[in-house]
């Protein structure tokens, strides 16, 4: 039996008590736990090569219910005077191309793999996933309202939020498919790599459509 199941309940403990109180501290200490986490999430799968196909599609569907617990929330306490925290037709809009064109190079990455075009792909991805984590840290730092507002502005952000660390787990992962190389991995590990940034990037559609349509 594993210890890394208590190990990151605890983990998501020590995020939820920091992000209330607002503790820097405390967030500090989350990535540093999330960061041991994931390395020894890494080391099972790598070492004990056991294909977890029904556990990677079971995170999945917590994931989007998840999101979808945060969208009903955003359209739950929505009212007809409340704005939305950035332009649709701005930032927003540019983040949908970054990430919809990241989904065809990491396509074309995975039809490719071994290949030298596949690489450059992989590259690209990496490169349209990173503008778009910079576009919403400006996004953020422009904003003219805060998450503590109002329970909507709070819904808004954390919807928004998420996805941010979703992106930015996802880039890790494109990182170290591009540091060992497809060839030095089975197949199994590239392709939950890049399922997971497909679902990372559609999911952005729904947060756009939610929190900056409605």
């Amino acid at each position: 039996m594993s210890w890394l199941p208590f190990f990151n309940a605890f983990v998501v403990f020590v995020a939820i008590v920091s992000f209330f109180l607002w503790q820097l501290a405390g967030v500090l200490v989350f990535i540093g736990m999330i960061a041991v986490s994931v390395c020894y999430l890494l080391k099972e799968l790598f070492y004990t090569g056991q294909r977890y196909v029904f556990g990677f599609w079971l995170f999945i569907m917590t994931e989007a219910i998840l999101f979808f617990s945060l969208f009903v929330g955003c359209l739950w306490n929505e009212s007809p005077d409340s704005e939305t925290i950035s332009e649709f037709l701005e930032l927003p809009f540019l983040g949908c191309f970054l990430l919809l064109g990241s989904s065809i190079t990491v396509t074309a990455y995975h039809h490719g793999m071994g290949l030298s075009r596949g690489r450059w792909c992989l590259w690209a991805t990496l490169f349209l996933g990173s503008c778009f984590m910079l576009l919403q840290m400006y996004e953020f730092y422009d904003c003219e309202c805060s998450w503590s507002d109002s329970v909507y502005y709070a819904a808004c952000f954390s919807t928004v939020g998420l996805h941010f660390l979703h992106v930015l787990m996802g880039t890790v992962g494109l990182c170290i498919l591009l540091y060992t190389g497809s060839s030095n991995l089975s197949d199994f590990y590239t392709d939950i790599v890049v399922w997971y940034w497909h679902f990372v990037d559609y999911i952005w559609l729904l947060v756009f459509m939610v929190v900056y349509l409605s």
